[in-house]
């Protein structure tokens, strides 16, 4: 169930994973732990990375959906966990045949991940992510008796979401939102974007609107290298901020070394008496 180690299905293999990005396994999961404190989540602790029952090691629903959402954010994942089945090691003599245990991404209309997961203590769980219309959903269920059961509340899930709720795009993935003046860099200026879609959830019985929008620019500090994160993209409602974004930079800059820092004041002196 964890998201570091999303496709690794025995404990060896996930300790080995650890150990390759962190050194050690106690290394790793001080990392996802960090990782837990930097979204703002309360509810979880990592004990070890393999996601098996331990002392003091949990999760929540919510915390789940949130970990799934920024798993999003990496593309390449759903080229994986939408694959229902394939083999694996085929250009060796040992090659083996694997079933996706997600069975919704075979016979759930859009669903293209995540993960599912079953220990004593935890019961079946899951996290599903299916896209229709251009709204993701993201369902969690947690504690389930029978693998049966979990798929069946799962599906019931996503179908409410897809059957009362719908999303206005405001902003497309990719976008640029606005230009920022640099003083003292490379370039006098950059653009920046935003790296998903900015939307609005709301229920289909209600009519679509006009948003505003707003810019909300870090103080920024040189260099800068693209796709840092230089501030947000807020959309607001009368007034009231019901969603942001994170505003990206689209091209690196870097600091003006001493002399042409001179040069430029120098030339902006002589502009300025000219005029």
């Amino acid at each position: 169930m964890i998201f570091y180690c999303f496709l690794v299905t025995t404990t060896d293999a996930t300790v080995a994973l650890a150990e390759r990005i962190a050194g050690t396994e106690a290394a790793f999961v001080k990392q996802m732990n960090d990782k837990v404190k930097s979204l703002g989540l309360k509810n979880t602790n990592f004990v070890n990375s393999t996601g098996l029952d331990e002392e003091n090691h949990y999760s929540s629903a919510y915390d789940m959906a949130i970990i799934a959402k920024e798993l999003l954010k990496h593309d390449e994942i759903l080229k994986i966990s939408s694959v229902y089945e394939d083999y694996i090691r085929q250009d060796t003599p040992n090659k083996y045949w694997l079933v996706n245990t997600n069975k919704l991404v075979r016979f759930y209309n859009g669903a293209d991940g995540l993960k599912t997961g079953y220990t004593d203590k935890a019961g079946y769980c899951m996290a599903v992510t299916a896209k229709r219309d251009g709204m993701r959903l993201i369902a969690i269920v947690l504690g389930e008796e029978q693998g049966s059961v979990r798929n069946e509340e799962t599906e019931k899930l996503l179908d409410y979401g897809f059957n009362i709720y719908k999303v206005d795009v405001v902003k497309n993935k990719g976008e640029i939102i606005t230009d920022i003046n640099i003083d003292k860099g490379t370039k006098d200026k950059i653009s920046a974007s935003i790296n998903e879609d900015i939307s609005v959830l709301k229920k289909k019985s209600e009519l679509s609107k006009t948003y505003d929008i707003d810019t909300k620019i870090n103080d920024i500090k040189l260099p800068v290298k693209k796709g840092d994160v230089i501030g947000k993209v807020l959309i607001k409602d009368n007034g009231k901020t019901i969603n942001e974004v994170d505003l990206i930079a689209t091209e690196s800059v870097d600091k003006l070394g001493y002399f042409k820092t001179i040069l430029g004041t120098i030339k902006n002196v002589l502009i300025g008496s000219m005029i």
